[in-house]
């Protein structure tokens, strides 16, 4: 969200505190959970940064004139959104996620995995494994979101131990899902979470220079990947 607020302010005529004050519009808000059915009074959560994270969708858009409200570009972004995800309404309603877990899961694989490759769902089976068995997701990039640290440096032992809504890598986020969602994802990241295999995985580790991602069961197996790994992916 606070990059689609700085994109707004930089090519409207809108302030970024136009977007923040719109994201606490009660009001607007209130219209949006009428109007929609995947938007539920849990985007009104008083732990979540802001209330439309990981609801309008990413893609490209355009506008008649730099004098567009901020409202009419939430709602087009948003009504993008439904047509996303109303075609798989009926496979939502019968998986094990509301539409608010839905899109917080699938922002954390948006995250995770860069590629559109079959990881991500890989990546969403570990992450679903871990909450079944009250572990904690233990993913960096909520730790990122939860700090709001928008930098690629080194995260500190303090900031893996903060605790908040989101940073799941906290143990007293264990068998919990973020407040809301960390990113705006996409329809695989979406269909990721609707298509997640079973499997026994409970860890994985990402080459950060190819993106290849390699998924473990057991902790000794991810650890010696790690080691291998440090050298380019650091220690951390």
């Amino acid at each position: 969200m606070r990059n689609i607020t700085s994109i707004i302010a930089n090519n409207t005529n809108n302030s970024e505190d136009d977007v923040y004050n719109l994201l606490k519009d009660n009001e607007y808000l209130d219209s949006l959970i009428n109007d929609y059915w995947f938007i539920t009074n849990d985007i009104k959560n008083n732990e979540i940064y802001y209330s439309l994270e990981g609801y309008l969708y990413p893609d490209t858009y355009r506008f008649a004139s730099k004098d567009v409200k901020v409202e009419e570009i939430f709602n087009k972004l948003i009504k993008k959104m439904d047509s996303v995800l109303t075609p798989l309404k009926e496979q939502i309603e019968k998986s094990e996620f509301t539409p608010h877990e839905l899109l917080t899961l699938a922002s954390i694989a948006e995250m995770e995995v860069k590629n559109t490759s079959d990881y991500r769902e890989k990546v969403v089976s570990v992450f679903v494994n871990r909450l079944h068995k009250g572990m904690s997701l233990g993913s960096d990039v909520t730790t990122r979101y939860a700090i709001k640290l928008d930098d690629k440096r080194a995260l500190k032992k303090s900031e893996y131990d903060s605790v908040n809504a989101y940073n799941t890598r906290s143990e007293t986020m264990a068998g919990k899902l973020p407040a809301g969602p960390i990113s705006m994802p996409s329809s695989s990241s979406i269909l990721a979470v609707l298509n997640y295999p079973v499997t026994d995985y409970l860890y994985f580790i990402a080459n950060i220079q190819t993106g290849e991602t390699f998924f473990y069961s057991k902790y000794s197996d991810f650890e010696k990947k790690k080691q291998e790994l440090s050298n380019i992916n650091g220690n951390y």
